[in-house]
């Protein structure tokens, strides 16, 4: 390999090592070399030490800890300085090394420029809302794991099943709150007969449950053409399979009644919650909570290194980005609320923190694709801040002496 020696930066981090360990020479003006006799020639550039090309790759490596512009400012000088202080024949990075070298990386990445207060608000506030689109994304990948709702043919099949005839009505809902559910509805294929239904639901290796008597009316009209209400009275139960819960409610018309109606049945599908979707959503707001305060740091730095008119600009971009996603946020943080304190509506499908994305009336204000719309919107002004916080010009990086 060819080995450098850039002239020592006195603000860059040594590793931890050996208190014996010998450090290269540093008059502050000349480049480090190895100690020699002053009596003895000076050695050529050829004697220097070298290590194996493995060992510089492995500290090249591990220095990705570090944020760029401390890699770009220190990194030579670093490397150089741990080749040196390397063991004869060495080839891999210690262990203690690696470590240290991790563990300072990452305290540089989450460290804030210092003396700068409304930085540190904007890290806060930044790592707050990123935290909230962590457990969306969290929540999406649990809601991988529930089981698919029955395709058009499937509904079809399972209203037949529960006793219903060709007369088929078929919706997929959506809701700002929960999973995706799939409704249907029939007219019962004669009078609906509760206990066969749900001995069929049992023959074919569902979980059923115990039936919930229950009674309503219906208005129609009878023949002289005068609005009327028929008595109807019809059992419900529940059936498990799969990961799939369905509700089939049947109702019969009262005997007696003054029109002849037909049976109805409703099926209602909708996925189970998985034991995998809240530690799913708790790691998703951890990350998004870190991921958001190495932005803001990020950021931070960016706009620290910016000429003065770029960094007044950035910093507004910036606010307005906040601003753009607060509602976004807000309806994230509802949403992991209402996930662990309700679990599910009560029997009805389960709640997930990724459904405020879906048009709707989350807020009793704005278009159904407000959040949506605010989200991509705070995301665009995101890109604006970070482009026009470029640094200015950087001073010229310590050459490479040749070995």
């Amino acid at each position: 390999m060819t080995a450098a020696w850039p002239a020592p930066d006195p603000n860059a981090a040594w590793p931890a090592s050996d208190p014996s360990a010998a450090r290269p020479a540093n008059d502050g003006n000349s480049a480090a070399r190895p100690a020699h006799d002053s009596s003895t020639p000076s050695p050529s550039t050829a004697a220097w030490p070298t290590a194996d090309n493995r060992l510089e790759r492995g500290y090249r490596t591990l220095l990705l800890a570090y944020p760029r512009r401390h890699r770009r400012r220190h990194g030579t000088e670093v490397v150089t300085t741990l080749l040196e202080m390397a063991e004869p024949g060495q080839r891999r990075p210690r262990v203690a090394e690696a470590l240290h070298l991790i563990g300072s990386g990452l305290r540089l990445r989450f460290r804030l420029p210092a003396g700068r207060p409304f930085m540190a608000i904007a890290a806060v506030l930044t790592a707050l809302t990123i935290g909230g689109f962590g457990a969306a994304a969290g929540s999406w990948l649990g809601a991988q794991t529930f089981a698919d709702l029955p395709d058009e043919a499937g509904m079809a099949r399972l209203t037949k099943q529960a006793g219903g005839d060709d007369t088929i009505h078929l919706l997929y809902s959506s809701s700002s709150w929960t999973a995706d559910t799939a409704h249907s509805s029939s007219q019962a294929d004669g009078t609906w007969d509760a206990d066969q239904v749900r001995e069929r639901f049992a023959a074919d290796g569902w979980s059923v449950s115990g039936f919930t008597p229950i009674t309503g009316m219906s208005g129609t009209v009878d023949d002289s053409g005068s609005p009327i209400e028929v008595p109807l009275h019809g059992k419900r139960f529940t059936a498990e399979s799969g990961g799939l819960i369905v509700n089939v409610t049947g109702w019969n018309p009262a005997e007696n009644s003054a029109v002849d109606l037909p049976s109805h049945v409703s099926f209602y599908a909708m996925p189970k919650q998985t034991t995998a979707f809240l530690p799913l959503v708790v790691v998703g707001t951890a990350a998004g909570l870190l991921t958001g305060w190495l932005v803001a740091a990020a950021v931070a730095y960016r706009m620290a290194a910016a000429p003065p008119g770029r960094r007044r600009t950035a910093a507004a971009l910036w606010g307005a980005t906040l601003t753009a996603l607060a509602l976004p946020a807000v309806a994230l943080y509802g949403n992991v609320m209402r996930v662990f304190r309700d679990g599910s509506v009560e029997g009805g499908p389960p709640l997930t923190v990724h459904s405020a994305f879906t048009p709707g009336e989350y807020y009793p204000f704005g278009p159904q694709w407000l959040v949506l719309a605010l989200t991509v919107a705070g995301l665009v002004v995101a890109v604006a801040a970070t482009v026009t916080a470029r640094p200015g010009e950087q001073p010229p990086q310590p050459g490479v002496v040749p070995g």
